[in-house]
């Protein structure tokens, strides 16, 4: 069930949160990690939420601290020690999840934080990919004593992946509710500018805090690249040598980990589907699958919105089922969805449907730039989401 943060302020609510996928091996071990987040929400106290997935063996993590980010790997002073039922250290077993202790931390929405911690024993092999952010990993060694003015010289590696962590959640100081986008890489914000958090979901962010009132909410980004909606199997995988669920399990199934359990949520965007058309998924498929996962939401969300697919990287056959689910989506998704927004036509070319509009292609004909997210977040009517208690 969804911690919900509706009736009692002194309830946690997700401030931030990356879906955790299978890793390559990167060599971690005995190295100290300093990964950057954007919090969407602010609170009196946070706690962390770790995952080791889809790992095969035990992992163990010393000296983990968070802290607000001063300039680059440096932290401001007032950096607190983080604990798991009240030790220093914490063990995650092969697909165990923890979540830490309370932290008093005072934090503020649209701040950075800086989560770190030693690998002390085993790999990452569960993480997030593409983050588009850049956070710190060491050489060997605990360096988090290093003094904040030789810091830079601690942190020679440079990793645009999250590692392990997958949460953070905040105790607001008063009622707030979360809203959850659940996509792909267009979801994740691949092909945003790195490190300025210009993904659509922050951009809808920023617009629930320009309006203000009840109308803020925590966004949560459960954007996966690379995920599809209605299968895990990525046809081309032993071929290209990609290992498997580097992607994610099928939206359909990941659901339950990554959107239904989050702390706060009321309300859900789903925006899966182009992933699917791209390997062949006949529009039909997507169309029955959209309607489960809608169902499903219902009994937990109290909205659920479905979106447009965006155009860019399909074959013929495949834009013609696009348009078949986009038809759907348009005239029959109301009868599964609370609204559709159309994501697809403000980033559309004026002289071919079937491609993303020029100016708003950050190279790869697929994902949009910066201000082709932008436009995706403009496109959320935001008179439709529950808001939060005024």
């Amino acid at each position: 069930m969804i911690d919900s943060a509706i009736d009692n302020p002194a309830r946690w609510v997700s401030a931030w949160y990356a879906a955790p996928s299978w890793m390559l091996p990167a060599h971690l071990t005995g190295r100290t990690l300093r990964q950057f987040v954007h919090l969407h929400a602010g609170g009196e106290q946070l706690r962390l939420r770790l995952s080791n997935r889809y790992a095969d063996e035990a992992v163990t993590l010393t000296s983990m601290a968070v802290g607000q980010v001063l300039q680059g790997p440096m932290v401001r002073p007032g950096e607190k020690a983080v604990r798991f039922a009240g030790h220093p250290t914490v063990t995650l077993e092969p697909a165990q999840e923890v979540v830490s202790d309370a932290i008093a931390l005072p934090v503020e929405a649209f701040s950075n934080l800086a989560i770190t911690f030693v690998l002390a024993q085993g790999e990452s092999l569960t993480g997030h990919w593409s983050a588009q952010q850049t956070s710190y990993v060491s050489g060997i060694g605990d360096v988090t004593a290093m003094p904040t003015e030789t810091v830079f010289l601690a942190y020679p590696l440079l990793t645009t992946s999250w590692w392990l962590l997958t949460g953070i959640d905040v105790l607001p100081s008063a009622p707030l509710n979360a809203v959850v986008a659940f996509g792909s890489s267009t979801t994740d914000g691949y092909g945003s500018t790195l490190n300025t958090n210009r993904r659509w979901p922050d951009e809808l962010a920023r617009r629930l805090r320009d309006a203000g009132g009840s109308r803020f909410m925590s966004v949560i980004n459960a954007g996966l690249s690379g995920n599809q909606l209605t299968v895990s199997e990525f046809p081309q995988a032993e071929a290209t040598g990609i290992p498997p669920f580097l992607f994610g399990e099928a939206g359909s199934q990941r659901l339950a980990w990554d959107v239904l359990g989050q702390p706060g949520a009321t309300d859900l965007i789903v925006n899966l589907g182009s992933n699917d058309l791209r390997l062949g998924v006949a529009g039909a498929t997507l169309i029955e699958v959209f309607q489960q996962v809608a169902r499903q939401a219902r009994n937990t969300y109290r909205r659920v919105f479905g979106t447009t697919i965006l155009p860019g990287g399909y074959s013929p056959e495949q834009m013609e089922q696009r348009q078949l689910v986009n038809t759907w989506l348009r005239e029959q998704g109301q009868q599964y969805f609370d609204a559709v927004f159309d994501f697809a036509t403000p980033v559309c070319s004026p002289d071919d449907e079937a491609m993303l509009h020029p100016a708003y292609d950050s190279g790869d004909g697929i994902h949009p730039n910066d201000e082709g997210y932008r436009l995706m977040a403009e496109a959320v009517d935001i008179s439709r989401l529950s808001g939060s208690p005024g």
